[in-house]
């Protein structure tokens, strides 16, 4: 008996929210079937990292926010008390100034001289000082010329700043790497590097919403493994044989006739690492 020309009828599927690797979509079926064919694997490739890495660089932008509004509070307080410091300051320096006044003032009364001398001179008769005691101006503008040795102070707010400077780029270059290099092992199956299926196309089908992939009778696809199938009723999660285009598939319109581990890698890079890396490649090594 021959196959039957009536084509099955592909079951309607109601879940619409599922997650492929962390890559298509917000957390929706983010963009298969017929945007892959338009824009090659270079274009699908930056679409899909785009789109896995938009959740991370939102999850970015709001502890950047959060940051920014500390570091405004913290900008804010450190004004306020810098302000109150310099009042304080200026209160201090203001009275400094006025018992400097008022001590002139009383150095200028002739009496309170003469009280001086006689406590001079019997601080001399007493031996309690020197013969040559130096005045009171000149023991306080000794203390003024003698070098002040403080303990050594750590600039903490320096250097927590290189650290937030110079530490929060490579943070964010590790995590996007991070990203990038799952995005690139959650396609290998696409791309016939990785552990995938092997299916044969039964029927024509063309895809209703980009969601889709559309296929031809008898043309070869590359379906995923289970761990990386959605949980879509009568749906599978495949490839076209080149991996450029990627997209949901009726079960029934597909035949699944066996397993492979991997595949040979494409002759042509399908990104652009790819061709970077090929291109300082030593010819005698391909």
């Amino acid at each position: 008996m021959g196959v039957s020309e009536h084509k099955p009828r592909a079951e309607n599927y109601k879940c619409t929210q599922f997650r492929y690797g962390g890559m298509y979509g917000n957390g929706m079926m983010g963009n298969y079937g017929g945007q892959y064919g338009h824009g090659g694997a270079e274009s699908n490739f930056a679409r899909l990292a785009e789109e896995s890495s938009r959740g991370a660089f939102q999850s970015i932008e709001s502890v950047v926010n959060a940051v920014t509004s500390v570091a405004n509070m913290l900008s804010s307080t450190h004004n306020a008390v810098y302000s109150s410091f310099r009042a304080v300051i200026g209160v201090v320096e203001q009275l400094s100034r006025l018992k400097m006044q008022l001590s002139t003032v009383l150095l200028s009364l002739s009496i309170f001289k003469f009280i001086q001398r006689i406590w001079r001179y019997l601080l001399v008769v007493l031996r309690l000082k020197p013969a040559n005691y130096a005045s009171v101006e000149e023991l306080a503008w000794g203390e003024i010329k003698q070098p002040y040795a403080g303990p050594p102070v750590i600039n903490w707010p320096a250097i927590m700043f290189w650290m937030v400077a110079l530490g929060g780029p490579w943070l964010i270059y590790k995590a996007i790497s991070q990203m990038v290099r799952s995005v690139e092992e959650s396609r290998k199956w696409a791309t016939g590097t990785g552990a995938h299926y092997t299916a044969l196309a039964l029927y024509d089908f063309q895809a209703s919403n980009d969601q889709e992939l559309s296929f031809m009778n008898g043309e070869v696809l590359r379906v995923a493994p289970k761990e990386e199938q959605p949980r879509v009723r009568g749906w599978l999660l495949a490839s076209s044989q080149e991996g450029d285009r990627v997209g949901l598939v009726p079960i029934n319109y597909v035949k699944v006739v066996g397993r492979k581990s991997e595949s040979p890698p494409p002759r042509e890079p399908i990104d652009n690492l790819s061709r970077f890396e090929m291109s300082f490649r030593n010819p005698s090594q391909s």
